[in-house]
């Protein structure tokens, strides 16, 4: 088993490989989040936003992380759902009604009467623009009948990769005060005097994989990860617990080459940001000279500068035939065009964070045609970024906290139809809509093209290569409008069996009605050649 003086040899190389990246960390702080600027070096006498000329860069960050909660994870809309491989077994009544069964509980388990899971994920998400990672942990309370919802600080965040570049291996570095750390950890009571209430302790919470994992065994031996605590003080402490599930939700926007630490919009924004607010200095200093310019005087005697005020007589200021001794010093400044670069500037940050498709996706007046086109280019290079937060960030949250309901007895027993079938997360929420939106506007172009190309060769036969259903399929899809509004295909096969039995019938009808005027037309000709005849013969 593994030893407290080992997971802090490994906390120290972690460290070590995270000390790399920190200055450019406190250097996107101070700009983007000034409260969180000491996280790294421990001192808290900064002073937030003192250095701050303009907060464009707040704005956008704020911006970037409200307008992905709202559309990605919105508490007051279903944002995922369960489904299956198999799709015509997922729309069987039983499974789809136990499908939906499972999905409401997982959403009550995350409500924000039950979970801070709502409360911690803007902060995840400010964290990965600004530092192209966020870190969401979940954890069991045992015997309290609660699940611990919290974003990580990555000040106490140290990770390692796998071969295959996932984190495998998590460190969390915290402070804890002597009387908070026993009432945690009751095992530190053990100690005695040795842990003082007043002191503070550094913690490391270790998660790793288990080196004496087996598949199928009961206890520690038997949880693919292995949790350790240990206390950088108290080197007789350590707790060993196990996870079957990775319990940090990791997400990273941009992974570089070679890299463990990610890049996010707060990277590529910052050349801009350190240029605006260097700008924005200078501006106000211009200003304040174009407002208040210095007086030039010939000597002190003349007047100071406390006799320059509105309304003051100055003394001095000329000579005896009117000309002036003191006059203003213009320097000829062009603010307009400053101004027009520092908005540049702005503009650059905003796209940075993807100010445009935020500020999209809270437009509902838009048409269809605006919905689908506007900042198409944007979505397509959001798209990746989008599929990591779902791939690293919410499906191993969402399955992790599906086991721990499963586990706690709260999912109901599944229908015989699923035994040996996976279950699979589908995102529904408008931002994962809105990803579809290209397919959806290649659809309606391909469409209007056959109606076109169908009126210019005047042959309704080309339409026949429109598959009506699968089109519908895509723009349901891409519109996100409430699945109560589509038909069930059950109801639209019957629609389309009963207008179909209609036809036949007014077709027979038709038919029958022909056949009685035919019959009728000969009768009546029949009759006519009889009298013909009779009216011969005599």
């Amino acid at each position: 088993m593994i030893s407290a003086t080992q997971v802090l040899e490994r906390h120290n190389d972690l460290k070590a490989t995270r000390a790399l990246v920190e200055p450019q960390w406190r250097d996107l702080a101070k700009l983007f989040q000034p409260e969180d600027a000491d996280m790294f070096n421990g001192n808290n006498k900064n002073r937030v936003y003192e250095d701050l000329f303009d907060a464009t860069q707040l704005y956008a960050l704020e911006s970037f992380s409200g307008g992905i909660f709202g559309q990605l994870t919105n508490p007051t809309n279903r944002w995922f759902s369960l489904t299956l491989p198999d799709k015509d077994l997922a729309k069987y009544q039983p499974v789809r009604a136990w499908l939906r069964t499972v999905e409401d509980v997982i959403y009550a388990s995350i409500s924000p009467a039950v979970s801070n899971f709502y409360n911690e994920v803007p902060a995840w998400l400010a964290d990965l623009g600004c530092f192209g990672m966020g870190v969401l942990y979940q954890e069991e309370s045992l015997g309290k009948g609660r699940i611990i919802d919290r974003c990580i600080p990555l000040s106490e965040s140290y990770i390692a990769l796998d071969a295959d570049g996932d984190v495998d291996t998590f460190h969390r570095s915290f402070k804890l005060r002597g009387d908070m750390a026993k009432r945690k950890y009751p095992e530190l009571a053990a100690l005695g005097p040795a842990v003082n209430d007043k002191n503070e302790y550094v913690f490391v919470h270790a998660v790793m994989p288990n080196p004496e994992f087996q598949p199928g065994r009961l206890g520690t031996a038997g949880a693919p990860y292995l949790s350790v605590t240990v206390c950088e003080q108290l080197k007789a402490f350590q707790r060993i617990r196990s996870y079957r599930d990775f319990p940090y939700a990791t997400v990273m926007w941009k992974r570089r080459a070679g890299r463990t630490y990610p890049v996010g919009p707060g990277h590529m924004a910052l050349p801009d940001v350190s240029m605006l607010q260097e700008m924005e200095r200078t501006n106000l200093v211009a200003a304040q000279f174009a407002a208040e310019p210095p007086t030039l005087a010939p000597d002190e005697a003349a007047f100071t500068a406390a006799d320059i005020v509105p309304n003051a007589l100055l003394y001095g200021a000329v000579n005896e035939r009117g000309q002036a001794l003191a006059q203003t010093l213009n320097r000829a400044q062009n603010l307009n065009l400053s101004n027009e670069a520092a908005e540049r500037r702005r503009q650059a940050i905003r796209e940075a964070f993807y100010f445009g498709v935020m500020q999209l996706v809270n437009r509902p007046q838009m048409t269809a045609t605006e919905f689908l086109g506007f900042q198409e280019e944007n979505l397509r290079l959001m798209a990746p970024n989008l599929a990591r937060v779902q791939s690293q960030g919410l499906s191993p949250y969402l399955q992790r906290r599906y086991r721990i309901l499963d586990r706690a007895g709260q999912l109901p027993e599944p229908p015989e139809e699923l035994d040996g079938q996976r279950l699979e997360l589908d995102y529904v929420s408008p931002l994962a809509k809105l990803q579809k939106a290209g397919e959806a506007r290649a659809v309606l172009g391909w469409v209007a093209g056959l109606q076109q190309l169908a009126a210019a060769a005047e042959d309704r036969g080309i339409m026949d290569n429109l598959d009506g259903d699968a089109a519908a399929a895509v723009l349901h899809e891409a519109y996100g409008p409430p699945p109560i509004v589509q038909r069930d295909p059950r109801k639209v096969e019957e629609i389309r069996s009963n207008r179909a039995a209609m036809a036949e019938r007014q077709i027979a009808l038709e038919q029958q009605g022909q056949e009685v005027e035919i019959a009728a037309t000969a009768a009546h000709a029949a009759q006519a050649a009889t009298l013909s005849d009779g009216r011969a013969a005599a």
